[in-house]
């Protein structure tokens, strides 16, 4: 008598078995002999191409040996010939679904192409965020031991990647952890029509907490105008310059119709007149939303860091901001703003340059808390569980206590312990492991830590 309580393999009653080809009907008879075949989909089109799709979720075993719970997306591409958009066509499937109903950090892809393993795979290459796909062919999925050929492939390609080695900010939701609250705590303060800051070493994840709450906005329809201020293209601006480059951003990123013309009216004279004008005219133009300025490495732009030396010994922070501050006193309900960096300086002065600070006193400092122990514990079990790495408690608490709850840096150690460890999985992290891959960390450590102000930042011996 089987279990109800726990998955058994076979097919949902609802599951229309006859849409799918005679081919196709043995891959799924064949699947639903270890798995639980949930829904039947539909077929989707992406550009010119039709590809179907069906969710399966695994049973207790495959759900322990792999760290997966909810449904897996699979995607049936009939074609001969591999295309990169049948990639494309899981953003689609996950977009009609609810939000909780599938992994998102794994789909399987089942290809008429012979070549689709070693084609995806450096596709992945090039994108390390990207979720992990299991590429398998009709051919292998038709075989007597079909099944098992997708066992083994979803093994091969959840511990051959390190899901911890990410030096670039995390600019997606799959492997990003622990931010919920802070996250949750910005877009408050914006949606009050209030300013915020975000300060924190390098390295803390301030870029990726700024991803983050963009998609969070632009998935609520708010619009977001972000400005990178490391960039020349950026402090390399005057401030009238740089007030002409935020309307023409924000009459962009709003897709807005009206005519701009900003020739000749961004001189130092008339540059706050016109910033005031087009803006408003910008806003009055769509949907009246409000929108959310952010300004990524502020100091930068900011006396005595600043990049440029208008930035950093003439008043250009000084009448950039008056400007900005002006308007939102007149127009509160337009825009906020936020500003991004490592030193909190320009908002917590108040004197620079012989000025006031126009924006001293009017944005609360916030600074990005390190992770606590439950927070690295949840992070590096579940990157860990997907790459048969098994971390306990123990191990969690000597990784937040060695790097001081700093992710990055946790991350970083992780992959080093990753690297020591035996490709049999899953592999069980003891200390004796913990302490070598520690050891190898301090070795590499200067790679990650060799900004002017990262001494703040200790990796225990």
């Amino acid at each position: 008598m089987l279990d109800k309580t726990v998955t058994n393999p076979g097919f949902h009653k609802q599951f229309l078995l006859e849409r799918f080809n005679s081919e196709e009907k043995k891959i799924l008879n064949s699947l639903s002999q270890k798995w639980y075949l949930t829904s039947s989909g539909e077929s989707l089109k992406v550009a010119q191409s039709t590809y179907n799709y069906f969710l399966m979720k695994p049973t207790q075993k495959t759900s322990e040996m792999f760290n997966i719970e909810r449904e897996v997306v699979c995607v049936l591409s009939n074609y001969a010939n591999f295309e990169p958009r049948s990639l494309d066509f899981f953003e689609q499937v996950y977009r009609r679904l609810p939000k909780m109903r599938a992994e998102t950090v794994c789909a399987i892809l089942i290809s008429r192409a012979d070549d689709v393993e070693e084609k995806v795979e450096g596709l992945l290459k090039a994108d390390p965020e990207h979720q992990i796909i299991i590429p398998i062919t009709y051919n292998e999925m038709s075989g007597t031991e079909a099944t098992k050929t997708l066992e083994n492939r979803i093994r091969k390609h959840f511990y051959s990647r390190d899901l911890f080695s990410f030096l670039s900010p995390l600019k997606k939701d799959t492997y990003f952890f622990g931010r919920s609250n802070l996250i949750n705590e910005i877009v408050s303060r914006y949606q009050s029509g209030e300013h915020t800051s975000l300060f924190g070493l390098r390295k803390s994840g301030k870029t990726s907490i700024v991803y983050a709450i963009q998609r969070r906005l632009e998935s609520n329809n708010d619009c977001v105008v972000s400005l990178d201020c490391e960039s020349p293209s950026i402090h390399g601006l005057r401030w009238n310059e740089l007030l002409e480059r935020l309307v023409l951003q924000y009459h962009k990123t709003k897709s807005s119709k009206v005519k701009i013309d900003t020739t000749g009216r961004y001189d130092s004279k008339n540059a706050a007149d016109s910033f005031e004008n087009d803006i408003q005219k910008i806003y009055n133009s769509k949907k009246k939303s409000s929108t959310l300025f952010i300004f990524d490495e502020i100091e930068r732009i900011s006396p005595k860091t600043g990049s440029s030396i208008h930035w950093r010994e003439h008043e250009d922070f000084i009448y950039f901001w008056q400007t900005m501050r002006g308007f939102y006193q007149k127009h509160p309900h337009i825009f906020c703003y936020m500003l991004v960096g490592t030193n909190p300086s320009c908002i917590e002065s108040p004197t620079l340059l012989n000025h006031d600070n126009p924006i001293y006193a009017s944005i609360p400092s916030q600074y990005v808390p390190p992770f606590t122990s439950e927070q690295v514990h949840q992070m590096v079990t579940k990157l860990g569980d997907y790459m048969g790495l098994k971390f306990d408690s123990l191990i969690s608490a000597k990784l937040t206590e060695d790097y001081g709850g700093h992710p990055f840096l946790i991350r970083q150690a992780c992959s080093h312990i990753n690297r020591l460890a035996k490709s049999e999985r899953p592999f069980f992290i003891d200390k004796a492991i913990y302490q070598k891959a520690k050891g190898e960390f301090r070795k590499h450590s200067r790679d990650y830590l060799d900004n002017d102000d990262s001494s703040a930042i200790r990796v225990v011996s």
